[in-house]
């Protein structure tokens, strides 16, 4: 295929998350979740109430995604919004909203991607004890069942749990998410669960006969070293083992890797896994694997003796390396090395990159336009790693710029903005950055 070929054969996007953007967060019936909780808990100076408005403003958020040439819009469901006790009756006036989105996108010719889950658990689920009981599995399916139905013929891009591996991580072994503990034998069981939820939603979408496609999304990184020593060579597999082969392979296989699964059972009594399990994951495998990049990591050996698989290695940075005032390095070419590790170790398959992007702490100037070129060279060098990618034969059918307007953070507050589409906090204007002018041009295939 020619250069441009490919690029036409690529949908190019952007992407939100419900509690980034949505706010509203007590409006027209919706539940409390388990980040509604973590902000009373955690007082950092900003929560999700307000966020950028969104359920608000989402007719004018939609027509500036269209004017910015978007050809497909990721965004996600509140679960509490949908059934405000995670079970239960449903809210219609949440449906609604959704349904406003779907239908105006439709309208638009932008292509609907809806994430199921990202991140928001219903609190009275997480107060019976969250993703660590096995029975939230059931009620995400109960959710997951309302949705198929609804927008049967509407969506036929979805994703089921968005980085499995930032909550497990960030929520049980560091405990600066949800629900803040430090427990590995419950991150171990958290992620399986995790992987249970997603096969055995992917099963009741072709059950029900549903049109489209369905997959995970995960946030998968390419582990380096600065020297390879022995030591070092193994702290590296220990590291892409457990934070990126981890969630890769039972995604793509129903298994997961041999060694770091013998590790983790020996060593924390962690994950239990039934038979029952493997059989759900091995035959509910998803259709494509969503794929989030930011950056790479480059460890070195630390304690690898150690019980605690995080102290047997160490992030280093690489000197005269590009980073961000937030520690994140820009690395195009991690994602080409992360996609040929997969396709190396797995074969070939269906890729959609369902983020990239960068965070900046983005200035309007004078006129109150951001002109954020850093962004526009972030993007420009990723997405011709992509197009580069498609020439040698990778399946990547989409991409998905994070994000499509500034947003909520999570712990990062609202300093750290990632948008095409800007927002003033105090007034909550948008306006299209230079990067959103500056992708529309690109998806037109006009040299921008």
């Amino acid at each position: 295929m020619t250069r441009e070929e490919i690029h036409k054969n690529i949908l190019w996007g952007a992407a939100t998350a419900a509690y980034q953007v949505e706010g509203a967060t007590y409006c027209d019936g919706k539940g409390k979740n388990s980040w509604d909780e973590y902000y009373e808990l955690n007082h950092l100076g900003y929560d999700g109430d307000i966020a950028v408005d969104h359920y608000h403003h989402v007719a004018e958020d939609l027509k500036l995604f269209h004017e910015i040439g978007l050809q497909t819009y990721r965004f996600s469901v509140s679960w509490s919004r949908i059934l405000p006790e995670g079970t239960g009756e449903i809210n219609q006036k949440g449906l609604e909203f959704y349904d406003f989105i779907v239908d105006t996108l439709n309208e638009y010719g932008i292509e609907p991607y809806l994430t199921l889950y990202h991140w928001d658990l219903p609190l009275p689920l997480l107060k019976k004890g969250g993703w660590l009981n096995p029975e939230v599995i059931d009620d995400f399916l109960g959710y997951c069942r309302i949705l198929f139905e609804h927008f049967k013929g509407r969506v036929r891009l979805w994703g089921t749990i968005n980085e499995p591996a930032s909550e497990v991580m960030e929520g049980y072994i560091q405990g600066t998410h949800p629900p803040q503990e430090k427990n590995y034998a419950h991150a171990l069981q958290v992620s399986h669960h995790y992987n249970l939820a997603s096969a055995a939603a992917i099963k009741m979408f072709h059950e029900m006969g549903m049109d489209g496609k369905i997959g995970i999304v995960l946030n998968p990184m390419p582990i380096d070293v600065l020297e390879e020593t022995e030591d070092n060579l193994k702290a590296k597999k220990y590291a892409y083992d457990f934070m990126s082969d981890w969630y890769i392979s039972p995604a793509l296989t129903g298994h997961y890797p041999q060694d770091m699964l013998e590790f983790c059972q020996k060593t924390y009594g962690a994950p239990k896994i039934s038979e029952e399990d493997y059989k759900l994951m091995e035959e509910n495998i998803g259709d494509y694997l969503g794929v989030n990049y930011y950056m790479r990591r480059v460890v070195e050996a630390k304690n690898l003796h150690s019980d605690k698989i995080e102290d047997k290695f160490s992030f280093v940075r690489v000197p005269d390396g590009k980073y961000t005032k937030w520690g994140w390095e820009i690395y195009p070419q991690g994602l080409e090395n992360l996609l040929k590790q997969i396709y190396n170790q797995y074969g070939k398959k269906e890729i959609i990159i369902s983020e990239n992007g960068i965070g900046f702490d983005d200035q309007a100037d004078e006129n109150g336009f951001f002109q954020d070129n850093e962004r526009i060279s972030y993007l420009k060098e990723h997405v011709e790693v992509v197009e580069d990618l498609c020439a040698q034969g990778f399946d990547i059918s989409a991409y998905y710029v994070w994000s499509a307007i500034d947003l909520l953070s999570w712990t990062n507050g609202y300093q750290k903005r990632y948008g095409l589409i800007g927002v003033d906090y105090n007034t909550l204007e948008r306006s299209i950055k230079k990067s959103g002018f500056w992708y529309k041009k690109f998806i037109l295939g006009e040299d921008a």
